[in-house]
């Protein structure tokens, strides 16, 4: 009897399950040591603080440096001619003697002569920085270097011809920093005679 009533166990499933439960917990229990999740998210919260903290330091250093280079760009705009004007100042110092000078004297050509040498140093002064006069004179004319003041009918001169500088164009550094005002030439209208021969 008590045969065929089989094992108890066997019988019993729920009891199975039970058991496999059980060895399954064991197979995936905590490892000694190991920090248990409440641990783990106590880290994360000091990682995300930290990181919220660098990221503060680094937001306040990236202002000042921002405010600093503002401050050094306006500092440096206000001096970068300094040594140019240091140079002018030369300039300025020698106009004033040749003006004291041509009070005092009615010599002209000592006059013109310390003008003129006044005049090289300036020039020579603005060479220096890369400032270069156009030389366009019986050069084609060119919109993006020349502005043409007039036409004028010139029978020696081919179209488009410049012959007159009205006021000097300069380059800085191959730059146009101011164009040429420029006479250019044109071809002469024809006359009347020339028409009718034309149209006969």
């Amino acid at each position: 009897m008590d045969e065929g009533l089989g094992n108890s166990e066997e019988m019993n499933p729920q009891t199975n399950d039970n058991n496999a439960i059980d060895e399954v917990k064991g197979d995936v229990s905590v490892t000694d040591g190991a920090p248990s999740l409440q641990e783990q998210l106590c880290m994360k919260d000091q990682e995300i603080a930290q990181l919220k903290d660098r990221l503060l330091r680094l937001t306040a250093e990236f202002d000042n440096f921002r405010k600093r280079t503002i401050k050094e760009k306006e500092e440096f705009r206000k001096f970068a001619t300094e040594k140019l004007i240091l140079e002018l100042i030369e300039v300025y110092d020698n106009f004033e003697r040749a003006l004291e000078s041509a009070k005092n004297t009615e010599d002209v050509s000592s006059i013109v002569k310390g003008l003129e040498m006044v005049f090289k140093q300036f020039v020579s002064i603005l060479e220096k920085e890369g400032l270069q006069k156009m030389e366009c004179l019986g050069a084609e004319f060119n919109p993006h270097e020349h502005e043409a003041m007039m036409h004028v009918e010139h029978p020696d001169h081919e179209e488009n011809t410049i012959i007159g500088i009205c006021r000097p164009g300069f380059y800085l550094h191959s730059k146009v920093l101011r164009p040429a005002s420029v006479t250019v030439s044109k071809l002469p209208e024809p006359s009347l005679d020339d028409k009718n021969e034309n149209s006969t």
